[in-house]
């Protein structure tokens, strides 16, 4: 099963480095997903790891990594993964 979130979701991720691997996470082969710990208000996910990435939406607030990436934030509202 590939993840699927709507077109204008896609549209507004105009910086994904990973090319929406994302998107193939719910295949049983594919995919690169972060973890989400919870989700707190629109596009913002707190994350379980705290490694370093170049993802442009990744950024660290206190201690903990957040996610403000609006199909990363689309796949857990819709699959909770």
């Amino acid at each position: 099963m590939r993840f699927n979130v709507p077109d204008g979701v896609v549209r507004e991720t105009k910086r994904c480095p990973r090319h929406f691997s994302c998107l193939a996470a719910g295949e049983d082969e594919g995919g690169d997903m972060c973890e989400v710990r919870q989700a707190d208000g629109q596009n913002v996910l707190f994350l379980r790891t705290d490694e370093p990435t170049t993802c442009p939406y990744r950024v660290l607030f206190g201690y903990s990594h957040v996610c403000t990436c609006p199909t990363r934030f689309a796949i857990f509202q819709k699959y909770q993964r």
